[in-house]
């Protein structure tokens, strides 16, 4: 005889933000939200920091009047929030939720898998272009023109190739990432 599964109580971002006003959620937690299931994100290990610090230093250095760099904030996508390592987001004053960006970038090591489920996510809240630098694999994995849940182009930079950003920022030439970490 199979086992009736409990029904899961899902929570909204609204329950989320109740949770972190009354102290039962620490706002140093990182969560995601996704169909209601909260999840935790992993504590990143040395590679995974020292490639989104010089990613961050990449596009800071040039970050100008059209955009800016965000560091693992929140992005509200249509079936909850996500923590994106690094985002380039234009520069919009009086937005209280950011649900969009130009660029999404997750650093991979561990989580391959999960964060190569996020493509859903970031296609479905219309970012153009969905980064996955793959640590292991030493490429990136580069996602463009999202339509629906899916982007309909993919390319997979190694280590001797340049990225271009669709946003005005600077290439990055994965070699020099790669020798950073």
């Amino acid at each position: 005889m199979e086992a009736a599964l409990e029904p899961i109580h899902r929570l909204t971002v609204e329950d989320v933000f109740q949770m972190l006003d009354a102290g039962v959620l620490s706002g140093d937690d990182r969560l995601e939200l996704i169909d209601g299931i909260l999840l935790d994100v992993a504590p990143a290990g040395e590679p995974h920091s020292n490639a989104v610090a010089w990613l961050t230093e990449h596009f800071a250095r040039v970050a100008g009047p059209a955009w800016q760099v965000r560091v693992q904030d929140t992005l509200f996508v249509p079936r909850g929030f996500r923590s994106p390592d690094l985002m380039l987001v234009a520069r919009e004053r009086g937005r209280e939720r950011l649900t969009s960006a130009l660029l999404a970038v997750e650093v991979s090591r561990t989580t391959r898998v999960r964060d190569e489920a996020k493509a859903v996510d970031y296609a479905q809240a219309g970012v153009p272009e969905y980064w996955r630098v793959d640590l292991e694999a030493t490429e990136v994995v580069v996602r463009r023109a999202p339509e629906d849940d899916s982007y309909r182009e993919l390319r997979r930079v190694g280590r001797g190739e340049t990225i271009t950003p669709l946003a005005d920022a600077p290439p990055m030439h994965l070699a020099e990432l790669l020798d950073a970490i």
